[in-house]
């Protein structure tokens, strides 16, 4: 989900330079579809039975979920196979969860495995003698989970190192395109797409050019004003949108998107308190005179991330991408100064206000046929630095982490029905 440092203060910056032009060309008028594209959404809308109004990685809560008019659900897949090439309990495990769902007549949009996976388990995207296994997995998920998925997004957010690694983007478009090129033939009913993240919004699209005759749909994931602090206007999330359907000409799903409902900056007296007592340091500036050092007291998983993802980065541009953009955020366990969009406070209330603003604009796209809210509830610790409190990770839900409905909850409910 999350753009790591230095990829995101790129593209906030050029987003930046981009969103007055993006919305002068996009942002108030209509986009030109052909016939033939505008069947493509019609056949998407019929294949999905209308709207995707759907919410990411959600509790059993089937009544709360239908009650909010949220009629699809979106989930990845763990690898179907373990070490011994038999199938995995934690994928039965999966299935049969995913299975209730549907039972209940809540639609699955299942993400296929990460390339690291497929990786751990012999088969690399890299090694040409390894892709019909690739398709032979990717066969056997649409074949054995056809009566639980009507949608599968094959991986996720190429173009986002901590889910891209080890590939290049080259790699990564032929990963997707490998598996999409199996699935497709097979499909029937089910919906075949992927999605763009961080810099594989701008870098994805051309490379899957040769693949796309095997694609219903292209999703774009946008977090404008929680990871940097730049982006001010909502208008951008349709902008985008429509900028990703004029390099795809595919039927566009929003497959994450939300908003923070909680954090605010720490003052400086706060932040050199946590340098003192959690990193051992008095200053930024001090860190950055023995920055491996204070690598090793960072939480762990944040440590074991940066260092299996920047291990070969000299030492001033390590502490770059801790100080200078999402890492810090963990370090200091807050959103920092100025991180938002205008009229929409990271605050319950803001969160709400947020969804019922955006979702109609959604809607209102024609080449548009889905949005899935990220998330369901919130969160005891951030997944990236594995820290309680930290705002980054913990506060997406529209349920809070007991289930209580939350202001969001109420202004999705409405505007999904609308």
């Amino acid at each position: 989900m999350q753009v790591p440092s230095g990829a995101a203060k790129a593209i906030s910056i050029l987003l930046a330079i981009l969103t007055p032009m993006l919305s002068l060309m996009f942002g108030v008028s209509e986009i030109a579809m052909t016939p033939g594209e505008k069947a493509a959404v019609v056949e998407a809308m019929d294949k999905a039975d209308g709207f995707m109004t759907g919410i990411c990685h959600p509790d059993p809560a089937y009544k709360q979920i239908k009650k909010a008019n949220i009629h699809w659900i979106r989930e990845d897949i763990p690898f179907p196979l373990d070490d011994n090439g038999k199938i995995s309990p934690y994928y039965k495990a999966w299935k049969k969860e995913m299975l209730g769902y549907a039972k209940r007549g809540i639609k699955v949009m299942a993400i296929t495995p990460y390339p690291e996976k497929f990786i751990d388990h012999g088969m690399d995207i890299r090694k040409d003698e390894d892709i019909p296994k690739i398709q032979k997995i990717a066969r056997y998920l649409l074949k054995d989970l056809r009566n639980v998925a009507g949608a599968f997004q094959i991986t996720n957010e190429m173009g986002v190192d901590r889910f891209t690694d080890p590939l290049t983007m080259e790699e990564a478009a032929k990963f997707i395109g490998v598996q999409a090129e199996a699935m497709y033939p097979i499909r029937g009913n089910i919906l075949i797409g992927y999605n763009l993240g961080g810099l594989g919004i701008v870098e994805l699209p051309p490379l899957m050019a040769k693949y796309n005759k095997y694609i219903d749909y292209v999703g774009i994931d946008l977090y404008f004003g929680c990871f940097e602090n730049i982006v001010k206007s909502l208008e951008t999330f349709p902008a985008l949108m429509k900028y990703a359907y004029t390099l795809t000409r595919k039927p566009i799903i929003l497959a994450e998107f939300g908003y923070i409902g909680l954090g605010e900056p720490k003052t400086p007296e706060q932040k050199q308190k946590i340098l003192q007592k959690r990193y051992k340091v008095n200053s930024e500036a001090e860190a950055r005179q023995d920055i491996n050092a204070f690598i090793k007291h960072l939480p762990k998983d944040l440590r074991d991330e940066f260092r299996h993802l920047y291990k070969d980065k000299s030492d001033s541009e390590k502490a770059d991408l801790l100080f200078k953009g999402e890492y810090a955020n963990h370090i200091y366990r807050e959103l920092s100064e100025g991180t938002g969009l205008d009229g929409y406070p990271h605050t319950p209330e803001g969160q709400a206000k947020f969804f019922a603003d955006l979702i109609p604009m959604i809607k209102d796209l024609d080449f548009c046929i889905g949005a899935f809210i990220y998330m369901w509830n919130d969160s005891e610790r951030c997944y990236v630095c594995g820290q309680k409190g930290c705002p980054v990770e913990t506060g997406w839900g529209i349920v809070d982490g007991e289930g209580k409905l939350k202001p969001a909850y109420f202004a999705v409910q409405k505007a999904f029905a609308d």
